[in-house]
């Protein structure tokens, strides 16, 4: 590499789910279905776990563990640095004309490159609470002791 040039990053590599390849899942199509909602007309859906397995032929157990295989379960998309509610928006809110799954595309390398981020709960919590005391006023003492 010369001095000028700079580093190219390397393709992240998707985990491999033997359940998934059985099944013909497409690990970016089930990212497009599940995550963002993109239905398989390139419309948008919210789609639960169920519609997602109906829409790949297969039950909701097969798509909880390919999910989990390709490290795309809930838990790890929540624990990351990926900003899914911005994806979510992005795809929902697509001109006419424009591919959602191609909108999806760029969401779909924003996650296979995103870091763990484990979330700190307690904060969250409190900074939460701190916001709805600020819109709906201070909360009522609470009773101790039965009636």
């Amino acid at each position: 590499m010369y001095r000028d040039e700079k580093p190219t990053r390397e393709p992240v590599s998707t985990p491999r789910s033997t359940l998934a390849e059985k099944h013909g899942i497409d690990p970016f199509m089930l990212f497009c279905a599940y995550y963002l909602g993109v239905t398989a007309a390139d419309g948008y859906e919210f789609q639960n776990v169920h519609q997602v397995a109906k829409r790949f032929g297969v039950s909701a157990g097969v798509i909880k563990q390919v999910l989990q295989d390709l490290g795309m379960d809930t838990d790890r998309m929540v624990q990351s640095d990926f900003d899914l509610s911005s994806a979510q928006i992005d795809v929902l809110e697509v001109p006419e004309g424009v591919s959602r799954t191609e909108v999806a595309r760029t969401h779909w390398e924003a996650w296979r490159g995103s870091k763990p981020k484990p979330r700190d709960w307690q904060r969250e919590l409190a900074t939460d609470a701190r916001e709805n005391e600020k819109t709906f006023g201070p909360r009522p003492p609470q009773r101790s002791g039965r009636r």
